[in-house]
């Protein structure tokens, strides 16, 4: 709250309160957009009505944030056989093994 000591008041504390309703009003305003969306939508269970709940007040990355993941990680292990050995070479050992 804000606190007045002899008709002095406390901008700064009246600022963050403002500041901070704001936000809040901000994010119960996109959390209620996306509700009307989730419920508008055909065949949506609970679980969906969740997750478009829950995403609402996410933001999109810029193209200069990455995310940091383990470099080590193999996204698709298939094309990486791929290009250790040629096309040729995987269609031959596919016909043979039959």
């Amino acid at each position: 709250m804000v606190s007045i000591d002899d008709n002095n008041i406390n901008f700064n504390t009246l600022l963050n309160n403002l500041e901070e309703s704001i936000e809040a009003d901000r994010v119960y305003n996109l959390r209620n957009a996306a509700k009307i969306r989730a419920v508008n939508q055909p065949r949506t269970s609970y679980e969906d009505f969740e997750n478009i709940v829950k995403g609402a007040t996410l933001k999109p990355l810029d193209k200069k944030e990455h995310l940091s993941c383990n470099p080590r990680h193999t996204w698709n292990p298939i094309a990486k056989k791929l290009e250790e050995d040629s096309i040729d070479e995987v269609f031959m050992k596919k016909l043979f093994k039959k």
